[in-house]
């Protein structure tokens, strides 16, 4: 039935009366150009740090070349095909074919970006390394100075160790009454909370080295039978005990505080104590809570531990100084980053799955 409209009005259009056109994909031009002069760029590097390691032509080509060029073309020209393709999708009227391959052409530009500079960073540091004859290489990654010292090393390491776990547990104990000490009620408890947070600020605001200087050196000065004849090893675990438990009381107080009110309302009522409550529901929620920050924070306690040289302390930092102090070569020292790293990538590793299970297990995955 046809639909008459009004005596002065137009008819309004039927569906068969309108010409759909639909929007054109995203442009691709500007992934695809700015791809191409990365990879390019990366090539060009590649070859360059080619001819400063390799002797041969043909292998000088081969991997100067030959591979950078494959390696970082296809997924290049996988993203020029898929353009093109979108193109033709998009003339012969086949709208969602030209969309998806325009998509897929940005997502292969996308890659070629990323991997291209990725391979320009790495060829870039190369390059710093082995330039002017490998002057950076034989400063800093000279192999036989590593090697000779790598075990010295090891041994001394052991005091990095002891210094930390010392620290470490000193820190959470006394960070732990510095927290419950500042969240204590009541206007009687006003002046404790006050030396809680003093304190807290005050060492946090201390530089870890200069508290080493002043504990290490300034008690043994005092002449006090008990503070002034312990081991330096013992001063620097309490110096940075001192510090570190300032930080370790922000994090138990953030721990507190996330636990919700009401559970010590409700564990209140039922007739717990103050201190039963804090102990059988705050303190194993905020243990959870607070895993993996507690453990970030005592990674940057392990690389603390190399302050110590400042007092006389053999660690590994003062064996590999001692090395590179007779060979004229901070490869040694270069042996102790080599080390920390290897000791704080799996407990960083540890602390983003950590972090990853809390997440997880809050949003209910």
């Amino acid at each position: 039935m046809k639909v008459q409209a009004p005596e002065g009005r137009e008819a309004p259009p039927t569906p068969s009366d309108i010409s759909f056109t639909p929007t054109r994909p995203l442009p691709t031009t500007a992934y695809l150009t700015a791809a191409a002069i990365l990879a390019l760029l990366a090539a060009t590097l590649c070859y360059q740090l080619a001819a400063i390691l390799v002797t041969g032509s043909a292998t000088r080509l081969l991997l100067g070349a030959v591979l950078p060029i494959a390696a970082l073309g296809w997924p290049l020209s996988l993203a020029y095909r898929r353009s093109r393709q979108s193109q033709q999708d998009w003339a012969a009227r086949r709208y969602v074919e030209a969309r998806t391959g325009a998509a897929s052409s940005r997502n292969a530009a996308i890659t070629s970006l990323g991997l291209s500079g990725c391979v320009a960073i790495v060829a870039v540091l190369a390059l710093m390394v082995f330039t002017n004859d490998g002057a950076v290489q034989k400063t800093f990654f000279n192999g036989e100075y590593m090697t000779r010292s790598f075990f010295d090393i090891l041994r001394a390491l052991w005091i990095n160790v002891q210094i930390a776990l010392g620290a470490q547990v000193l820190a959470m104990v006394f960070g732990l009454v510095l927290a419950i000490g500042r969240q204590l009620p009541g206007r009687g408890f006003r002046p404790v909370r006050a030396l809680s947070i003093a304190y807290i600020d005050v060492f946090r605001g201390i530089p870890s080295v200069v508290l080493i200087y002043l504990v290490c050196y300034g008690l043994p000065l005092t002449e006090v039978p008990f503070l002034s004849g312990g081991f330096l090893i013992v001063y620097a675990i309490v110096a940075l005990a001192m510090t570190y438990s300032a930080y370790n009381a922000e994090l138990y107080r953030a721990g507190i505080e996330s636990i919700n009110p009401g559970q010590s309302s409700a564990a209140l009522s039922m007739g717990l104590t103050q201190t039963d409550v804090m102990r059988f529901v705050i303190l194993p929620q905020m243990a959870r809570n607070i895993a993996a920050p507690m453990l970030s924070t005592f990674i940057g306690l392990q690389k603390d531990t190399a302050l110590v040289i400042v007092v006389g302390i053999i660690d590994a930092f003062s064996q590999a100084k001692i090395y590179s102090a007779n060979d004229f070569n901070l490869s040694a020292v270069t042996a102790v980053c080599i080390v920390f790293v290897l000791i704080t990538i799996p407990q960083t590793r540890f602390v983003d799955y950590l972090l990853a299970r809390s997440g997880a297990r809050k949003t209910g995955v």
